[in-house]
């Protein structure tokens, strides 16, 4: 059964994933630090690949969250959502 939620719960939902993916971030981003040691690893190239596809979500989240929060807010009838 689907269920109907408002637009602010859904941003709420778009805000709790981007807070879960900044801490994968956070923690990938220190296991990356600890191999600086290594002049070339496939764990350090995984782990730049895998960041720079959280990075592109969590970018996602956040603006998906603004934009659901600001939704009937007024605006210049030029609304764009994600501005890259």
């Amino acid at each position: 059964m689907t269920e109907n939620k408002s637009l602010a719960e859904l941003a709420k939902e778009y805000e709790t994933a981007e807070r879960s993916l900044k801490e994968i971030i956070s923690a990938k981003r220190s296991r990356l630090c600890l191999l600086r040691n290594r002049l070339c690893s496939n764990e350090a190239y995984v782990l730049k690949s895998e960041l720079k596809t959280l990075y592109a979500q969590h970018r996602e989240a956040r603006e998906i969250a603004e934009y659901l929060k600001t939704y009937y807010e007024p605006h210049d009838g030029k609304r764009e959502l994600f501005l890259y």
